[in-house]
């Protein structure tokens, strides 16, 4: 099982993740992060659970972390420019 094939579907999945992930300037930011935050981790325990059988899903949901590290990532880092 190697990176570099898997490399489009993992580019597929930190998209597809990045699209569901909530919005900093909603209202409910909280609630909604909280959600995607448990729907990646149940993703990623099913499909490591069948990671030999089916290496797609594992390294979709790789891709699926690399986009909740650039949510939280957005998140934490607010750059202001003062006039």
């Amino acid at each position: 099982m190697e990176f570099g094939p898997n490399a489009y579907v993992v580019a597929c999945g930190f998209l597809v993740w990045l699209a569901i992930a909530p919005r900093i300037d909603g209202p409910r930011y909280g609630d909604w992060f909280l959600a995607y935050m448990a729907a990646l981790l149940f993703s990623l325990i099913g499909s490591a659970e069948i990671m030999m059988i089916k290496p797609v899903a594992f390294f979709f949901t790789v891709g699926g972390v690399f986009a909740f590290g650039y949510v939280v990532a957005r998140s934490m880092v607010i750059i202001r420019i003062r006039k």
